[in-house]
């Protein structure tokens, strides 16, 4: 079961006030009941110095100290060689024990007294004493009064919190009323100037929110453009062949337009499936799964895969020696821009050339290659090489231009760089993707 915020906040401050009047109460009593103690204490010093000074008057029978049992304190007073020489009628009478001066707790009939005793000069033994149930009601009495506003603040602070928290929430309201009230294409930042500081972290990530958002949706904007003008090439050129086809009178042409429209259609194929990879890296971002690689294994399949292909062009496809590179990473992406490299790198290269690959490590980071014997890049466009559906004019093929894009967004997602420079000896293409170490980029990063 959710609770509100506001209701949670005025539980905690409610339980907190309270918490806090206990507190003060409680010690606030105890500081009482001391002082209160202390002062009774010096009353009774008092009660037994003015004892004596009434016994030679005669008015001692007189005076409030001899009340009845209800009088506040009782006392007894008896010389040496007197014993008890008078004595209240309140005045209990306490078990026999050592006589001794000063302050004590004594009980009779089940009862507790304080007690004060003192010898004056004369030789008078002086005991006054009082209830102690008498002190504790006198305590808690005062005490009691003392506390009176607590009573009446606590309801009131309790009130006055129902009615501010809200007050104090608003801002996230108008916040929450300013998204509700959005459509699904503003993504304008919030205005952060009339919020309290507290509630800019949030206003702050909502604006990074928003702009990922934005970033998002120009990327499937320009995505789903480029992704039909691409597309529509291929099914003009279906279209146009099946038309040929059908119009033929000739089975040599009908099926020179056949070969077209499949040839076509493979390339529709192609196109669709690499959109497809594309939209996958773009969407998927940070979770896919992770484990630790070893590229060699991934390159073998990638080359064993290639090897068809290769041989169909009589393309000489082989895998270089090297070593052990463990990355952590996606075995199933991983494959797909081994896949793309290969790919790339065959159907570029002419009949009869060469493609390589090989796996190691340089300098504590794990690195694959593949180069081929093909047109290569020049140099100045090799940036661009990267762009989604760029094509480098004069190569022969008519690729849709997305295996680069797709090595880079997956080396991307990995942590990993891509370089292209000229294959051996100058010719052709060698693209290098260089991995971090295993203990560098443990967790893949969104981008």
């Amino acid at each position: 079961m959710r609770c509100s915020l506001r209701r949670r906040l005025l539980v905690v401050l409610s339980a907190g006030v309270v918490i806090a009047w206990a507190a003060t109460a409680f010690f606030s009593y105890l500081d009482t009941r001391h002082l209160i103690d202390e002062m009774l204490d010096s009353q009774l010093v008092q009660s037994a110095e003015l004892v004596p000074t009434l016994l030679p008057s005669g008015a001692l029978e007189k005076t409030p100290l001899a009340g009845g049992t209800g009088s506040v304190v009782a006392y007894r007073a008896w010389t040496d060689a007197g014993g008890v020489g008078v004595r209240s009628t309140n005045m209990p009478k306490f078990p026999q024990a050592p006589w001794k001066a000063g302050f004590s707790n004594r009980t009779a009939d089940g009862e507790e007294w304080r007690v004060y005793a003192v010898r004056t000069d004369s030789g008078l033994f002086v005991e006054v004493a009082q209830r102690e149930a008498f002190r504790a009601t006198f305590a808690e009495s005062v005490a009691t009064h003392i506390l009176h506003p607590v009573w009446f603040a606590v309801p009131l602070l309790g009130f006055l919190i129902w009615l501010s928290v809200p007050c104090r929430l608003a801002p996230l309201k108008a916040i929450a009323d300013n998204v509700e009230k959005r459509s699904a294409g503003d993504l304008l930042p919030l205005d952060r100037q009339e919020t309290p500081a507290e509630i800019w972290p949030l206003i702050t990530a909502l604006n990074r929110l928003f702009a990922r958002i934005g970033v998002l949706l120009d990327k499937e904007r320009q995505f789903t453009a480029d992704a039909a003008h691409e597309l529509r090439t291929p099914l003009a050129a279906i279209k146009t062949h099946a038309q040929v086809a059908r119009r033929s009178r000739e089975a040599g042409e009908r099926e020179g337009a056949i070969d077209s429209v499949l040839e076509g259609a493979d390339r529709a194929i192609r196109l669709v499936e690499q959109l497809l990879v594309l939209a996958r890296l773009d969407q998927q971002g940070i979770s896919m799964n992770h484990e630790r690689i070893d590229l060699m294994e991934i390159m073998i399949e990638g080359v064993k895969d290639a090897a068809p292909m290769a041989a169909e062009k009589r393309i000489d496809c082989g895998l270089g020696e090297g070593g052990e590179a463990f990355v952590v990473g996606t075995p199933d992406l991983l494959a797909i821009l081994v896949r793309n490299l290969l790919d790339n790198a065959i159907r570029y290269t002419a009949e009869g050339g060469m493609v390589g690959a090989w796996v190691a490590r340089v300098d504590g980071r794990p690195v694959l290659s593949v180069s081929d014997t093909g047109p290569g890049i020049p140099a100045e466009r090799r940036q661009r090489a990267f762009d989604r559906f760029y094509r480098i004019e004069g190569s022969g093929q008519q690729g849709c231009g997305l295996g680069l894009s797709i090595v880079s967004r997956i080396a991307e997602i990995h942590g990993a760089s891509v370089g292209l420079d000229s294959g051996p000896g100058g010719e052709g293409l060698a693209v290098t993707v260089s991995f971090p170490p295993v203990g560098e980029f443990a967790t893949f990063t969104e981008t």
